[in-house]
């Protein structure tokens, strides 16, 4: 078994770890995620676990940022010819 696991006594710091990879976990089509479990923390931290394991039917792996506009595809320049006697 495989476990990723986020620790912190900052609770709040540790949520917004977590707000941000769950999303991408899900979101991985090479891996299966299971539900977060959180686990006690005396002093008020977080301590959550999470467990992970490999999608055995994935083929491929593919990552989008939304954050970043996709390239538009590169078409081909016409090129002017050179002058007659350039060169």
């Amino acid at each position: 078994m495989v476990q990723i696991r986020v620790m912190t006594d900052d609770r709040e710091r540790g949520e917004r770890v977590v707000e941000i990879l769950l999303p991408l976990l899900q979101a991985c089509t090479a891996l299966q995620a299971g539900e977060p479990t959180r686990l006690t923390h005396r002093g008020g931290g977080l301590r959550l676990v999470l467990d992970v394991q490999p999608d055995e039917g994935a083929t491929s792996v593919r990552v989008d940022r939304a954050d970043v506009p996709a390239r538009p595809e590169r078409t081909a320049r016409r090129r002017r010819a050179l002058p007659p006697g350039s060169r």
